[in-house]
């Protein structure tokens, strides 16, 4: 069989998507299925048609309607991949509707308001051609994935939307992490982008309440974004400057290195998170997560997790006490999410739910190397 993997992104961006992509394509190659991939954003057309002639099935992981109507014009099918939500209206609130519902309540949600100047209001149009786009993709895919339960419900289409979730590495099958090998105060730590939905806020206020607690620790943020100085200046106004360090961008290797040396991981987003890959990562190498209920956060942070409300930054900084109170559960809860994530998560069962469609779809096309 061979396999054509779309995505809309350049080869050195940081991506959840290119994770999961270069997550499965070890995973095919070992079992003799001839991989290609190519990028609708960097790739130019005549590779475009020159790939899709040869590929048996396409995965897309993108809403790229010109590349799905040249996919349909050579024959070929479609398993779609959903890595984010179709609907800005179910950007920080979601509420399950059919279809027809999602699109009246998506409308009312884009339409401008009175006074906004005319370009903003011109700008309603571009939205709404976007989500034509979008639409129009999945209408023509023939299955349609999603990196969570959550983001395929939310989707609100009158069709299966299966789930496909996102693979992660286990760096150890066996107990690695210890107290004795934490830095002390204790770390909490948030990875990610440094904008309003993130919820970095939300941590900050819980950091200052237990400082008032007389509570020892340490929180580290990386990731950088537009409310970086913002955050930096909140930092500063609760009296918590000497908690808390900035450091920007690192490398991937070094965000798991710090990632594992904190007791517990903070996600503690205000947006409906389809799947964000930093909590399995923190699962991946034995520490736990405290995240917020919303989106699919509680779906991939799993059982072993701890969850507050959205914005309750009191609820989070109890969370947090938890872990500082007892450190050692704290330290059993990020290895049993660790056995968690190898067991739902790894890339085996990806690629094995992956190849299970493909055989639906193209059931002659699922002859390996070795078959012939």
């Amino acid at each position: 069989m061979k396999i054509l993997i779309q995505h809309r992104h350049y080869d050195n961006e940081i991506s959840g998507v290119l994770t999961y992509i270069y997550s499965i394509i070890p995973e095919l190659e070992a079992r003799l299925i001839e991989v290609k991939t190519i990028s609708t954003k960097q790739d130019n057309i005549a590779k475009w048609f020159s790939y899709i002639a040869w590929a048996d099935i396409v995965h897309m992981n993108s809403n790229d309607l010109i590349f799905t109507l040249i996919c349909k014009f050579l024959h070929k099918k479609i398993i779609i991949k959903y890595h984010y939500s179709l609907y800005q209206s179910t950007h920080t609130s979601y509420k399950q509707m059919t279809l027809t519902q999602r699109l009246k309540a998506e409308f009312k949600h884009t339409l401008p308001k009175a006074n906004y100047p005319l370009k903003w209001k011109l700008h309603t149009f571009v939205k709404w051609a976007r989500l034509t786009t979008r639409l129009s993709t999945a209408f023509l895919a023939d299955y349609h994935t999603a990196c969570s339960n959550f983001l395929g419900e939310s989707s609100a289409f009158p069709w299966l939307v299966d789930t496909l979730y996102n693979p992660i590495e286990i760096k150890s099958e066996k107990q690695l992490k210890t107290l004795e090998n934490l830095s002390r105060p204790y770390n909490f730590i948030f990875v990610g982008r440094l904008a309003t939905d993130k919820g970095v806020d939300i941590l900050l206020k819980a950091a200052r309440i237990l400082q008032d607690q007389n509570k020892e620790f340490k929180i580290t943020i990386i990731g950088d974004g537009g409310q970086s100085q913002e955050l930096k200046q909140l930092t500063s106004d609760l009296g918590i400057a000497n908690k808390v360090d900035f450091l920007g961008k690192v490398t991937q290797k070094e965000v798991l290195l710090k990632v594992q040396d904190a007791l517990a991981l903070i996600a503690p987003s205000r947006w409906q998170d389809p799947a964000p890959y930093v909590v399995q990562e923190a699962s991946s190498v034995q520490t736990c997560s405290i995240v917020s209920k919303m989106g699919g956060l509680s779906e991939v942070a799993g059982p072993h997790s701890l969850f507050f409300e959205n914005e309750d930054a009191e609820e989070l900084a109890k969370c947090m006490r938890y872990c500082l109170d007892n450190p050692d559960e704290a330290i059993n809860l990020g290895f049993q999410s660790s056995q968690y994530v190898a067991e739902k998560f790894s890339a085996a069962r990806a690629v094995n739910r992956l190849l299970e469609i493909c055989s639906e779809l193209t059931p002659k096309a699922l002859v390996t190397k070795s078959d012939t």
